[in-house]
């Protein structure tokens, strides 16, 4: 093995241009191609969010910027997201190496892709974290102020930063209670480690994040439309809760191999790293079961979500913890075996990086082979209305897309368990007329409107005859309203129906 050797006196500002150059290598081709993913068709219009009770990422996305736009938006969540590492490296006291260790395994691990891909969710993704990580050191200096009322106070302040955060998505409730556990797991290394103490501060964040969870519950029946559902109900509806837990185990492990989704290989490092940990402290039996309890349950904490979805989508973005868990257990894995400083880690750090690199690139690069394709596919439908129907253009442009490509349809495109990077306009969501339209619009190819109900009335009879695309007689208008035969069967209900 190779000598130690040293790194002094790493500065902030350094770590922060080291930080964001990686993010910028590991989303290189993502920020140098215009790739229309699914979702980002959609436009942001001023109730965006409303209906799912993200009051806040619609006062965020529609009234400050206006909307998402490809660079701008993803360049602005690796800043926030690189300025998060920084902070979180800070907050578990990790020094020279460690820390630049642990800013590359968290800000390349390929996780966030599946956040930053949706244009709407990569200008709050990095936000979020980043204030659930301000929330956190809040917290800790709190508990650490003599005076009362400025305890009140700053309590206060941190639930309703915490009650702004569920508004921009529910799910990063989740952040803070990890990063307290990471920290509540290295105080249990220290020789004056309180138990009892700590337990307490544990509580009375657990407090504030109830109380922020009431305060949101609030502001949405104040702001929020009333609705028949959430968030989380989207998940939870449909599909059964029998065998649960076992589906969630089985979940949870494939994740812990990093077989679940494209991309989540090397978490099976933590992994390994975990398991070196357990066996050391059976061996040094020291806390051995409020150790071994605790890293078991900051290993679940980044797919708990799993646990409660009944409908069988488990989407990655949901995981959005697990970029600390991984970074934080390698790096505490090598600082407590005294490996970080030998060149050889350096060397397989790198390794992880290079592969983090060749995950998100490949990621962004099949998602624009499939938008290209798509795109394809739009002009050509566009150019065969045009031909046939010179006239259309003069009419109110009513279009509508009967049925949806098959999902195997862009299978040589798209890459295993990739989720959103693998979707097709033409097949998610069972062919939705909204997106395809949008998707028109937004791909620069043609304006369409959607189909009325009258005009969908007189048509839907001669539908049935109507050969399937690639045909050019799956393209015939009826009424003055164009019809595109995409799939044999009837596929997303139209806005009427």
């Amino acid at each position: 093995m190779s000598s130690p050797t040293i790194l002094t006196g790493e500065n902030p500002y350094k770590l922060f241009v080291f930080s964001f150059l990686l993010a910028i290598i590991t989303y290189g081709f993502a920020l140098t191609n215009f790739t229309l993913t699914v979702d980002n068709e959609i436009p942001i219009l001023p109730n965006y969010g409303l209906d799912l009770g993200r009051w806040g990422h619609n006062l965020i996305l529609y009234h400050l910027l206006g909307g998402h736009f490809q660079y701008f938006s993803l360049i602005l969540s690796l800043f926030l997201y690189s300025v998060s590492a920084i902070k979180i490296s800070n907050l578990f006291k990790f020094n020279n190496y460690a820390a630049y260790f642990f800013c590359a395994l968290f800000i390349t691990f390929p996780q966030i892709s599946y956040q930053v891909v949706f244009g709407m969710m990569s200008v709050i993704a990095g936000l979020g974290v980043l204030l659930s990580t301000i929330c956190v050191e809040l917290f800790l200096k709190t508990i650490e102020e003599k005076s009362f009322f400025k305890r009140i106070m700053l309590f206060s302040l941190i639930g309703v930063i915490l009650m702004f955060n569920l508004s921009l998505y529910q799910a990063f409730i989740l952040i803070p209670v990890v990063l307290y556990l990471i920290l509540f797991f290295q105080k249990i290394f220290e020789e004056n480690f309180n138990l009892n103490f700590e337990i307490k501060k544990g509580l009375l964040l657990f407090l504030i994040i109830i109380i922020s969870g009431i305060l949101y519950y609030l502001s949405v029946k104040i702001i929020c439309p009333i609705q028949q559902g959430g968030y989380i109900d989207s998940f939870v509806s449909g599909g059964s809760a029998d065998n649960q837990f076992l589906n969630f185990c089985s979940i949870w492990l494939k994740n812990l191999v990093g077989n679940f989704y494209y991309g989540s290989f090397t978490f099976i490092i933590a992994t390994l790293a975990s398991i070196s940990l357990f066996v050391t402290f059976f061996i040094k039996k020291e806390n051995t079961a409020i150790r071994f309890l605790t890293l078991l349950v900051i290993l679940i904490m980044p797919f708990l979500m799993s646990s409660i979805i009944t409908n069988g989508y488990h989407p990655p973005r949901l995981y959005l913890t697990s970029n600390i868990v991984f970074a934080f257990i390698i790096v505490f894995t090598l600082n407590y075996f005294k490996l970080n400083l030998f060149n050889i880690t350096k060397v397989g750090i790198t390794l992880i990086l290079i592969t983090h690199f060749y995950f998100v690139s490949h990621l962004f690069y099949s998602a624009n082979k499939i938008y290209k394709h798509d795109k394809k596919i739009a002009e050509k439908i566009d150019y065969i209305i045009q031909n046939k129907y010179p006239n259309f253009s003069s009419t109110e442009k009513q279009i509508y897309f009967y049925g949806s490509f098959h999902y195997d349809y862009h299978q040589k495109f798209r890459l295993k368990n990739s989720e959103i990077f693998g979707g097709s306009i033409y097949s998610w969501d069972n062919g939705s007329n909204y997106r395809i339209i949008n998707f028109f619009k937004e791909a620069d190819v043609a304006e369409y409107n959607m189909i009325t109900k009258e005009k969908f009335d007189l048509a839907k009879e001669s539908i049935s005859k109507m050969p399937i695309w690639p045909n050019p007689e799956s393209i015939k208008m009826i009424n003055e309203a164009v019809i595109v035969k995409l799939g044999g069967e009837k596929g997303s209900p139209l806005y009427f129906e």
